[in-house]
């Protein structure tokens, strides 16, 4: 069988049929290439919308959200239940914005108002209104997100402390709108602590 070696003129070079076929081969990979990689970019990349788990969720006024002793509040899109509680027996209100999120194996567990605490319907785990530890095979207290009061120009004039609590009788909080941050996370004290 006789190969053709016969060249081809294309944009002034001599080069074969072959080597066009070849140069014609690796170009398409690398489109190829080239798309897989904007493609993987894309999926990988977070697309979080306003509001969303993994971001600033803004809530508002803490006046309009349920207050203390209500149920629970649940955020679905941003994964947290809001809790406003008497921390102290005396009078200090403080909220909470609890991860949606069981300790043990990463379940989405409910609330049960005829029980008055969270259970996982995956193991079993159980947790008192304000996210402690009552049962179950979890390791530790539910986890807490970061919540931060700020002014009517965006500036920050409250926020929770080391424990995930914020102080809801702050004079600084008059007027102000909270914002949750899903993406800072206050982990649970261990079981027992």
């Amino acid at each position: 069988m006789a190969v053709n070696t016969e060249a081809v003129a294309i944009g002034g070079s001599d080069i074969t049929r072959r080597e066009f076929l070849n140069y014609a081969w690796l170009a398409s990979i690398g489109v190829l290439t080239a798309e897989l990689a904007v493609v993987t970019y894309l999926f990988s990349y977070p697309r979080l919308a306003p509001g969303e788990f993994g971001g600033p969720v803004p809530i508002g006024s803490w006046e309009a959200l349920p207050g203390l002793k209500a149920d629970p509040l649940g955020f679905n899109r941003s994964k947290f239940w809001w809790i406003v509680d008497d921390e102290d027996g005396k009078g200090k209100k403080v909220a909470r914005a609890i991860y949606k999120v069981c300790t043990h194996l990463g379940c989405i567990y409910g609330w049960k108002q005829d029980q008055n605490k969270f259970i996982c319907p995956c193991h079993g785990s159980q947790f008192s209104r304000i996210g402690d530890y009552r049962a179950g095979p979890a390791p530790r207290n539910l986890d807490r997100f970061l919540i931060r009061a700020v002014d009517s120009s965006g500036n920050e004039v409250a926020r929770t402390d080391e424990e995930g609590l914020l102080d809801l009788t702050s004079p600084a909080l008059k007027g102000a709108n909270l914002v949750v941050e899903t993406g800072t996370r206050i982990q649970g004290k261990p079981k027992g602590a």
